[in-house]
């Protein structure tokens, strides 16, 4: 029994190597999405060093949509490392959710956001603060609840 009074049931040893790897998979999430911000932040001022020139401008954020790319890539597997842990139904929703954040809403917003009006770019940069706070938090629960083998 566990000091909360909750009986702990012993897992398979391939589960709990899941959910390891599910931790450190989410802490390179985190990491690159805080990357992000910065990528993005880049993205601007070298668009800005020719204004008006478009083919410079998406150069400029080229390092971004690839880091972009990388991150729904990170949600995929943690999804499946998720699904193969049966840690909890959290490790297997919040990345489903943040894969599809990142694969479809992030590129509608961004789309909108330059050719509609900027408050998609302001929602674009809203979703991505929810992307990191979702990694955030996958990371910290992991690190707070391991599962443990018998």
């Amino acid at each position: 029994m566990s000091s909360n009074g909750k009986t702990r049931t012993a897992v398979a040893g391939w589960r709990v190597i899941c959910d390891q790897i599910f931790k450190w998979v989410a802490l390179l999430g985190l990491i690159l999405s805080l990357l992000q911000v910065a990528l993005a932040a880049l993205g601007f001022w070298g668009a800005e060093e020719k204004p008006g020139d478009q083919a410079w401008g998406m150069a400029a954020f080229e390092p971004h949509g690839i880091n972009g790319m990388v991150l729904y890539g990170i949600a995929a597997v943690l999804l499946i490392l998720g699904l193969l842990s049966r840690a909890n139904w959290r490790v297997w929703v919040i990345p489903l959710v943040l894969f599809l954040l990142l694969y479809f809403v992030q590129g509608l917003l961004v789309g909108l956001g330059f050719g509609v009006s900027r408050w998609f770019g302001f929602l674009h940069a809203v979703d991505g603060v929810l992307i990191i706070v979702g990694f955030g938090w996958l990371f910290g629960d992991r690190m707070r609840h391991p599962l443990r083998s018998a």
